[in-house]
């Protein structure tokens, strides 16, 4: 049987933050099933991303994403079984990153894997996590610039992570179809991970993630426009935008607030998302790629409260306002000074920074990985 490695590339916003940590908090159960989920800390993937594509993240100063590409190759060209990698800022790369990804895997049977939902959830989903990075245009400033094929540095970026039939030429370029695999988000009901395990032929049972952030929560109507109206005033570096703004305020705070507005695109913009949406559905048969799930799902179904954004009353951006003024204040003496690392946090630290260390944790976990799978041949 071929060693085969599927690398889930995207699309953002459709479930990636779930299939990424059922997969890392169960990567000993899926060991044992010969499935490895490739990296010796919990950022590794994310960080090859970073490696794989420095100039679009050069803003991103991350010092452990150097040489990290390279390392999750190694690391997947010594498993005798199945590897699985799972990071959505893949999807934009160019097809000379694709083919460096392809050689370093060379001898190895690679399948390319997409989930994808409808655009008329995509939309408002990726418009609200842009917010939290902080970008400050409004959601029918980005729904015109798609519709009208303006340039627009925002709708070009929609398109980089999100023209799903491009991602799919550029990352299946050289594959058999039947190695391009399209997992579509069910429209209701149950989520993606039972399609995109399918894929992979994992049958056992998955234990849910025993820490917060399984699901990559979106804020609501009201919370996404307070939240971009403070990227108008807000003047830091990404670092620390990140840290307070995006986990603490937008996180922590603001997707936690009840009784939300959901946002939703008007209905006058339904036709353009069904024929966008066909465009991609005839393209995909047309390649023959293998589809898990029903190409349907990828029409916008309208639903009843499309009217648009609403708009926030003062009152209720006030509101938010004070919500997240009274759950930061009580942190902040608890939080300064910080407390000291564990000793865990330390040596994950360190072997980010030390090759000696590094070499000792990956030695762990390889005879750990090793020990599962020898287990389960015996």
């Amino acid at each position: 049987m071929p060693r085969r490695v599927y690398l889930h590339v995207g699309l953002p916003k459709t479930g990636t933050t779930l299939i990424q940590e059922l997969l890392w908090h169960n990567r000993s159960t899926l060991a044992g099933a010969g499935v490895l989920y490739p990296g010796y800390v919990h950022a590794a993937q994310f960080h090859a991303a970073l490696d794989l594509q420095p100039e679009r993240y050069r803003d991103w100063h991350e010092p452990a994403a150097a040489g990290a590409w390279d390392r999750l190759a190694e690391h997947i060209r010594s498993w005798p079984g199945t590897s699985v990698v799972s990071c959505e800022l893949l999807a934009p790369a160019t097809s000379k990153q694709v083919r460096r990804v392809t050689e370093a895997l060379a001898g190895l049977e690679v399948h390319v894997v997409c989930t994808a939902r409808d655009l008329a959830r995509q939309i408002p989903s990726v418009w609200q996590e842009n917010v939290k990075t902080g970008q400050r245009g409004s959601l029918p400033e980005l729904v015109h610039a798609l519709r009208t094929g303006e340039p627009a540095e925002t709708s070009g970026l929609f398109w980089d992570y999100q023209d799903l039939t491009q991602i799919l030429r550029t990352w299946g370029a050289g594959l058999p179809p039947e190695r391009v695999h399209v997992v579509t988000v069910p429209q209701a009901g149950p989520n993606v991970w039972p399609r995109f395990a399918s894929v992979l032929g994992v049958r056992a049972a998955m234990q849910p993630p025993s820490r917060d952030g399984a699901d990559n929560v979106s804020l609501g109507a009201v919370e996404t426009e307070f939240l971009r109206r403070l990227n108008g005033v807000v003047d830091v570096g990404w670092a620390r935008y990140a840290a307070v703004v995006k986990d603490q305020v937008a996180q922590q705070v603001l997707a936690q607030r009840r009784d939300t507005r959901r946002i939703t695109l008007p209905a006058e913009e339904y036709p353009w998302l069904r024929k966008q949406a066909q465009q991609f559905i005839d393209e995909i048969r047309e390649a023959r790629y293998d589809v898990v799930g029903d190409l349907a799902d990828l029409l916008p179904a309208e639903p009843a409260d499309a009217g648009g954004l609403p708009d926030p009353s003062p009152q209720e951006l006030l509101d938010a306002a004070i919500d997240t003024v009274a759950a930061l204040v009580p942190r902040l003496p608890e939080e300064w000074p910080p407390n000291p690392p564990g000793l865990k946090d330390t040596l994950v630290t360190l072997s980010e920074r030390h090759p000696a260390v590094m070499a000792m944790r990956r030695g762990y976990w390889k005879g750990k990985a090793r020990i599962s799978w020898a287990r389960r041949r015996g």
